[in-house]
């Protein structure tokens, strides 16, 4: 009887791959089964580098003690607050632990927006105004407009190329990306619906093919680029995991497929505090921080830049669908994670209204 349900599924959908089948095996999938999903390993280095805790003072304990209650029934998996590279709050829910590797979702957009910057600061990427064309040829092939689409628009969310993502059904451009069993295939198949550099229109295959670009432009798959230059430099306390289309292909769901610990997403927080520096050390170049963050920078794109979103106050932040957040206040020295499912709160309709105004507040 399932196997008639997906057959017919699939038929349904058209589509060869049969993308529908693998998403009807994974159509249960919770917070902690990325070891279901085919990945790649992110190793931690050697030496690793950890926050102070600092939430045994009293008012911490105030703190802790407001913030239990209020996230407690808000379907949150874990919350960290870290405040001059101290830790002031950290708790974890429903079973969660500090060791739990949780889905990014599009928080890893921001990741990759670092390490684009990276590739760019040794020289591999030699523009963000770079054709996307120069990095991944056959679509030019397919069709000449994609000459006209540049790194920027894609950092930006301006590329004008075809995609439906909102409905998160099996017809989102978005799903059917997730669970192909060959990413590749699709990004050649793709068309143009208007110029670029127009109005924004958020659409994740504008961070997979940044991710193809940083392949092609280092000669390294992107989760080892991720453990080379920001995974063991920084220090990440845990091995993280990155979630790729199969086993045969293994190209990593850019967009959305990295998995680590609330402490190791509050260090990319971190980083942007500090400049594109951890410890003294050069991770990533201080004017493409100051590009892709500053009020300035923020303000002048309507509050979405390089994948990182605007947050009203001086505050920015890297966001996923389920609620994912790392929010970062470069003037409090403030970085706050939550990580969990969708928000349920009787006081904030939102996670992103609750985090803002814990951060306006601390």
């Amino acid at each position: 009887m399932i196997y008639r349900y997906s057959l017919i599924l699939c038929s349904s959908v058209l589509l060869t791959s049969c993308f529908a089948l693998r998403a009807y095996k994974y159509r249960n999938l919770n917070l902690e089964d990325n070891a279901r999903m085919p990945s790649v390993p992110i190793q931690k280095g050697d030496s690793t580098s950890a926050f102070i805790a600092a939430n045994t003072a009293a008012d911490y304990q105030t703190l802790k003690q407001v913030l239990d209650s209020q996230l407690h029934d808000t379907h949150t998996a874990a919350f960290l607050v870290v405040r001059n590279d101290s830790i002031i709050y950290e708790n974890y829910f429903n079973g969660f632990n500090g060791q739990s590797l949780l889905p990014s979702f599009s928080v890893s957009k921001s990741f990759t927006s670092v390490l684009i910057g990276i590739a760019l600061d040794e020289g591999k990427i030699t523009s963000t105004q770079d054709p996307v064309t120069k990095y991944i040829p056959e679509l030019a092939r397919r069709d000449a407009r994609f000459n006209k689409i540049t790194l920027q628009h894609l950092l930006d969310m301006r590329s004008g190329i075809y995609w439906r993502e909102g409905s998160y059904n099996l017809k989102d451009d978005a799903i059917q990306m997730a669970f192909s069993l060959n990413v590749m295939r699709r990004v050649r198949k793709l068309r143009i619906e208007r110029e670029p550099g127009g109005d924004f229109a958020y659409k994740s295959i504008n961070t997979q093919l940044l991710g193809v670009v940083l392949e092609r432009a280092t000669g390294k798959k992107v989760s080892q680029y991720l453990q080379e230059k920001i995974w063991k430099p920084v220090g990440m306390e845990s091995n993280g995991a990155w979630t790729v289309d199969s086993k045969k292909h293994k190209h990593e769901l850019v967009f959305g497929g990295l998995n680590a610990t609330a402490r190791d997403y509050a260090k990319l927080g971190q980083l942007m505090i500090n400049n594109g520096r951890w410890k003294g050390r050069p991770i990533v170049s201080e004017s493409w921080v100051n590009a892709s963050v500053s009020l300035d920078s923020l303000r002048q794109y309507h509050g979405y830049h390089n994948q990182w979103w605007a947050v009203r106050g001086e505050a920015f932040q890297a966001t996923g669908i389920l609620g994912q957040f790392v929010y970062v206040n470069p003037a409090k020295r403030l970085v706050i994670v939550r990580l969990g499912h969708h928000w349920k709160s009787p006081r904030f309709a939102y996670a992103n209204g609750f985090i803002a105004t814990l951060g306006n507040e601390l």
